[in-house]
């Protein structure tokens, strides 16, 4: 009798699971699991912090056809898209290259003219998914993983050897859609290697993976005031890399 009660059970189970999965189960497990906020419900853009210096700043980079601009002074983004071809007079350097990529090698494979890229007319720094470049400035990587353990001024670094912008042939990605051939083509531009290391992909074998420092980092800009920045997150709550949160200090 035990035994067929048993299968009873066992039965009467079978079929509730099997309508739960038919039906949706009507609700049964609402609310067990919590739901991640949507990418459409992030703040973008700057958010105040709780003193008139502190805030934080919240972008979409996912696209890798941008530049966003960053006027930390004033607290303006500006979005510019990176040029695709050569309309008027080439400048000399700016291009698409396209390389061939296994682990640390890069083979040059072709090279594209392309314009120069555009840019407003103020601003500090520019961010291209995880690429980062200075207008002018320098910075400075240091041993700390919050700003709130800074030293109270950025004096304290002054002696410091800050790091300036340096022109890259093969670090901004603008097409990876044959990455799995390991051929990537990249737009040559001035890049912050110091700063751009707050996250670092590996392209050694496809897909890429990603690594963030958690590092503090020192902006020096060109009229040497200073900003204290911590990348906090690069990707969304639901996920989604190539959401960036950043945590700002300036001036510090």
């Amino acid at each position: 009798m035990l035994q067929a009660l048993g299968y009873k059970f066992k039965h009467t189970l079978a079929l509730c699971l099997a309508s739960c999965l038919l039906t949706g189960c009507n609700g049964l497990f609402d609310g067990i699991y919590d739901e991640p906020p949507s990418d459409e419900s992030l703040q973008l853009g700057f958010n105040q912090g709780d003193t008139p210096n502190r805030f934080s700043i919240v972008l979409d980079a996912r696209d890798y056809d941008e530049w966003i601009y960053l006027d930390l002074h004033r607290r303006t983004i500006t979005t510019m898209p990176i040029p695709t071809s050569l309309t008027g007079e080439w400048d000399g350097k700016s291009q698409w290259a396209k390389y061939s990529v296994y682990g640390s090698r890069y083979e040059q494979l072709e090279l594209r003219p392309v314009d120069t890229q555009p840019e407003p007319e103020a601003w500090d720094m520019a961010i291209h998914h995880f690429d980062v470049r200075t207008n002018g400035g320098a910075v400075l990587r240091t041993d700390y993983h919050s700003i709130a353990d800074l030293p109270s001024s950025s004096q304290t670094f002054a002696d410091e050897a800050f790091v300036s912008d340096q022109w890259t042939m093969h670090q901004c990605i603008v097409d990876f859609s044959s990455m799995f051939d390991h051929k990537i083509w990249y737009q040559t531009s001035d890049v912050n290697l110091v700063l751009t290391e707050w996250v670092r992909m590996d392209f050694s074998t496809p897909p890429p993976k990603y690594e963030a420092s958690n590092r503090v980092y020192l902006l020096r800009m060109d009229d040497d005031t200073v900003a204290a920045l911590r990348l906090r997150s690069y990707m969304s709550e639901a996920g989604t890399k190539g959401f960036l949160t950043i945590d700002v200090v300036y001036p510090y």
